[in-house]
């Protein structure tokens, strides 16, 4: 993100805690814990200090995990004024009560400036790459929306605007549990019809979940929800993905996560599962996985439980 930034003729300072990463981009223009093949513009400069981010910038890309960004607001709390445009890239819930991660800024903040999220089918990597993308920002200041996307308007992507934050979000987050459904699917070599299956009734749970928290369902059919997930279940780039082809190949959750790295979809899975209790949804498909994460239920228990359930109609007017 912050190379298309870049890119697009901005000026682009990254705070990172990890002083090595820092100097690499400083020194080096690189990434080299993460991206060691690939050149970061020469134009980016990089910190370990949130008082010169807080400092230099009006806008705030936030694009870090989901559970560090509790942290990240406390953190900020006291540098950010409303005069400080914020953009969500993280997707996922707050632990606790399952709030959304604008909430929880809004909460650590008040005085806080706009607020988007920017979210869609994208892997960092082709970012970097340059490769055709196109994503969306939602907000509900209008002005706002165009002010970000106008900040990345460079050939290689394509920016859609929308008004709905809490789809956008909800559609950001449950892909994740999904695509781990999708790879565990894999791993048990159960085939793509299956895959296919689940990918199109996990839509239908996410936009019931959306719907459930003031968002629209019209938003999950698009980027955020039906584009973001496409993505992530269909390919071994996706740390959900692979974690769920190892869990259905019979790897053990611990063992999996280590080899993989972050999985986002592992904590969604519970938040969104609990939180569906109390709004009192069915979501099948999410609970499923959840059951196999928490070790209630196999994986082919779980496949074999999904397909047992009472015959519905696909849809009846509600979702």
């Amino acid at each position: 993100m912050a190379n298309s930034l870049a890119l697009g003729g901005q000026d682009v300072l990254i705070w990172d805690r990890d002083t090595q990463v820092v100097e690499d981009i400083n020194k080096f223009q690189q990434n080299r814990k993460r991206y060691p093949d690939l050149a970061v513009h020469r134009s980016i400069r990089a910190t370990t200090k949130l008082e010169e981010v807080a400092a230099h910038a009006e806008l705030i890309l936030v694009a870090v995990p989901s559970e560090a960004n509790m942290v990240l607001a406390t953190q900020l709390s006291s540098l950010l004024t409303k005069n400080h445009g914020l953009v969500m890239t993280a997707k996922g819930f707050r632990e606790s009560d399952g709030a959304l991660l604008t909430d929880v800024w809004r909460e650590a903040i008040p005085e806080l400036g706009p607020v988007a999220v920017m979210t869609g089918p994208t892997f960092a990597r082709e970012l970097m790459e340059q490769k055709m993308t196109a994503m969306v920002v939602a907000s509900h200041d209008e002005s706002f929306r165009a002010t970000v996307a106008d900040g990345f308007d460079v050939p290689f992507m394509r920016i859609y605007e929308n008004s709905d934050i809490v789809g956008a979000q909800v559609g950001g987050a449950i892909k994740n549990v999904l695509a781990v459904a999708a790879g565990v699917l894999d791993g048990l070599q159960l085939g793509q019809n299956a895959r296919a299956a689940v990918m199109t009734r996990g839509l239908v749970e996410m936009a019931r979940y959306a719907k459930a928290l003031g968002g629209k369902e019209s938003t999950i059919w698009g980027l955020a929800g039906m584009g973001d997930l496409m993505l992530t279940a269909t390919s071994t780039l996706s740390r959900n993905y692979r974690f769920g082809q190892l869990v259905g190949k019979g790897v053990g959750i611990h063992e999996a996560r280590l080899r993989v790295g972050t999985v986002e979809g592992i904590l969604g899975a519970r938040i969104v599962t609990v939180q569906a209790q109390a709004h009192g949804l069915d979501l099948a498909i999410v609970s499923a996985i959840d059951g196999i994460l928490h070790g209630d239920v196999t994986a082919i228990q779980a496949a074999e439980y999904l397909m047992q359930r009472p015959r519905v109609i696909e849809f009846d007017g509600n979702f």
